[in-house]
Parts: C-alpha cells; structure tokens; sequence
C-alpha cells in the first residue's frame, strides 16, 4: 500500500466513461463502441452508480485486486511448497515488480490477474467448478484470457481427469455464456457484440498500420528477459501440478499481443513471481538486486509521488470550461479529446458513440451509421482538438473523414476554448 499511495496512478478514461454511458441507458455494443466483454464495465457502473465518479472509488477498487493478487500468489506457491519462506520470496517478487511495471493502474489486463490467479488456485485444489467459474469471469473481462479456459480444458484431458471433474470445470462458462447470450439476444446486439469483441479484433485491426506494435525499447527488452529468467528454471519442473504454471506463464506472455506494454503483461508478472517461489534457492537475492535495480529504482525516479494521468488538474480545469460552455442538457461530441471529460463534464454524447481510435472508424459502416442517427438526434455541441502532425493511426491525428465533413457542413466553429481545442455548436 505505501508503493501503490506513493506511485503515480494511470485513470485511463475508458474506466470512467464506459460505466458513465452505461449507467445513463447506453448499451454497450449498439449505442457505443465497447470492444471487450461487459463484466468489468458493468461492476465498475454499479460500483459508481452508488459511490460517485471519484477517482477515489477507482483507486479503492483497483488495489483491493492488486492486495488479493499478492494474498493468491503467496497462497498458489504455499500450496505447492508447504513452505513460508518460497512463498513469503515470491510474494516480495510480486511487491518488487507489479506496481513498477505499469501495474498502478485500472484496466482490463490488471483486472483478468485476480479471477485468473483464483482459478489456478482452485485448480491446484482440484476444485474444478470454481476454477472454470473464475476463469469464466476472467474471459468475461478481456476475450483473451478465454485461453486460460482452453488450456484448462487440455491440462485435464491430458491428465486423464474423470469426465465428472470435466463437466464441473466447465458448467461455470456454460451457464454464464448462456445468461451472456440470452441478453445480448434480447438487447437485439449478439451480432454487435461478436463484430466488436472477437471478428473485428482477430481479422480486422491486424491489418491497420500501428495496430501491432511489439517493438521494445532496450530498457524494456532487459526488463524482459530480466522477467522470463526463472521460466528456464520451470522447465526442470517435472509433470505434475507445477507444470500447468508454466503454460499459464506462456499463455499469458502470448495475451501481451497485439501491442508490447508492461500493463499488458500483469499477468504473466505474477507467474513469474509464483514459479520465482518454486524454483530458486541460492540465486534469490541476487535476482531481487537486478529487479531493484532494473525495475523498481527506475519507476521511482520516474513516477513517484507524480498526479494522476488523465484526471490531474489540466483535466479539471478544461472538464469545468465544457461545462460552463454548454447547458446542462446539451449533447456534446468530443473529436480528438479523451472520453473522460463526459464523465468530469457531466455531459452526454449523442448515440451512437465512437472513442477516437481510427481502427473504429475504419470498420464498414461505423461513420454511416453514426451519421445516420445523429441526423435524427444530433449533439449540440462539439469540442474539436486540432489533429496533431503524425501518421492516421495515432492518438490525436485521426479524423474520421465523413464525420468531420458532416460537422463542417452542419456546424459553425465559435471560439477556442484552449489552446487548439474548438467549440462547434450547429447550425
């Protein structure tokens, strides 16, 4: 607690403003572009709906999973040990490295660590039906972790588990993708869904410039190699529960795809905290050292004691000149500006709502439709960011072409109420 108070936290905006919209009658798929299973979106909107939109609330909800992470990675290796000192190694491992490495932060990635860590454990415990209803939970945070389930399902056939274990590890996903399935039928958007969570992501985005992008920095492939070092150890591990972690650490370095970053990687740090616990002996304190002092000492120098990104005191300040331009019904669009300022604003888009991402805008029909229904119910203002120079893909240089000649056509530009940031009110 005293790295996670101390250490800059990262407010993305998609955590405030898709519960926001949610909560104020937004289906998630077809009135807005929501590219990832519901469940965080939906306990994030319950969780505000009674709490406020406080930045407090987030916080409050994200280190309550990183405080239960550190409680299963210290249970998964005591476990498997029956040892204080492996597992009290392993948790000061995780300690050492999560929080340094992106980890002070509320996102899909971060979220997935604790039922995927749950699910191991019940796993480990042969409790099959918890473990498939926690790895349930995780495939309905993020798609991906929906290979924790796969590769579940293969660890028991290969150990030749009873068709009675089988069944009970996967009644937990069968029933919730059916309740899934069954709503999302009645809110008339299954096909929404499946474009935007699985068709879109695997064969589309792949093929826009700047959607894949796993090039790393020296610092980072250091880092890297720093973090995969004790999976050579696992390989001595022999068959046998041990074994599964290791896949789990593989399948969770392939879940860092399509683009490199160390908040995609939460997951895998905390296998390798939990094989750390299981495999080293003399070469312990020496890897703390070069975690220190590759991992840890850097983020301090870096991030300690920093405001909050995307909700410090800039964004308070431009979220109150939106509210003071416009009146407290009006619509609004914001173009090139971050999806926070609905929420800090307190202000609506008109539906359907799109965030800035090019990926978006360039699937078929999305500029169409969005054009389409906003000549029946259009928002009154629009808060335009000059495109930065850069290439289309990114952030802050793309404008979706038939939008913007839309607005151009059907709004006038008033006054500037930033540096470069416009005010648009139609015509």
């Amino acid at each position: 607690m005293f790295l996670l108070l101390n250490l800059q936290f990262t407010a993305w905006p998609e955590m405030l403003s898709y519960p926001y919209l949610k909560n104020h009658g937004f289906l998630l798929y077809r009135d807005m572009i929501h590219p990832y299973p519901p469940l965080l979106t939906l306990v994030l909107s319950w969780l505000y709906k009674f709490l406020g939109y406080k930045l407090m609330v987030m916080k409050i909800f994200t280190w309550s999973l990183i405080l239960a992470n550190d409680v299963l990675v210290f249970l998964i290796v005591n476990k498997l040990t029956k040892k204080l000192a492996p597992s009290l190694w392993a948790l000061i491992v995780y300690i050492l490295t999560q929080p340094f490495l992106e980890g002070n932060m509320l996102w899909f990635d971060n979220v997935i660590v604790t039922p995927i860590l749950l699910g191991t454990f019940f796993m480990l415990q042969k409790k099959y039906f918890w473990a498939g209803l926690s790895l349930a939970l995780a495939a309905l945070t993020k798609q991906t972790a929906g290979l924790f389930l796969v590769l579940g399902i293969a660890y028991l056939v290969f150990q030749r588990s009873k068709i009675k274990n089988l069944t009970s590890f996967l009644a937990g996903p069968v029933v919730l993708g059916l309740v899934l399935g069954f709503r999302l039928l009645t809110e008339n958007q299954f096909t929404d869904f499946i474009n935007w969570t699985l068709i879109y992501p695997a064969t589309k985005w792949g093929q826009f410039p700047g959607y894949i992008d796993l090039a790393l920095s020296q610092r980072e492939l250091v880092v890297l190699v720093l973090l995969v070092l004790p999976a050579f150890a696992a390989l001595r591990l022999r068959r046998g529960k041990p074994v599964i972690l290791f896949w789990y650490f593989l399948v969770s370095l392939v879940m860092i795809y399509p683009r490199f970053s160390f908040f995609h990687a939460q997951t895998a740090i905390a296998f390798v905290a939990i094989i750390f616990g299981l495999v080293t002996s003399r070469a312990r304190l020496t890897y703390l050292l070069l975690i220190i002092v590759a991992i840890s000492l850097p983020a301090i120098r870096l991030n300690w004691q920093k405001p909050p990104r995307f909700y410090g005191a800039n964004e308070q300040q431009l979220a109150q000149v939106i509210k003071n331009k416009t009146a407290s019904d009006d619509k609004i669009y914001l173009l090139n500006l971050s999806s926070q300022y609905y929420v800090l604003a307190d202000h609506l888009p008109a539906k359907p709502w799109s965030d800035n991402f090019g990926w978006y805008f360039a699937m078929p029909g999305v500029e169409e439709e969005l054009i389409l229904r906003w000549e029946k119910n259009p928002p009154s203002v629009i808060f335009w960011r000059d495109a930065e120079p850069g290439a289309w893909w990114e952030l802050g240089t793309y404008e979706p072409p038939k939008l913007t000649n839309f607005i151009r056509a059907n709004y006038t530009r008033k006054e500037e109420i930033q540096k470069g940031i416009w005010l648009w009110r139609k015509n």
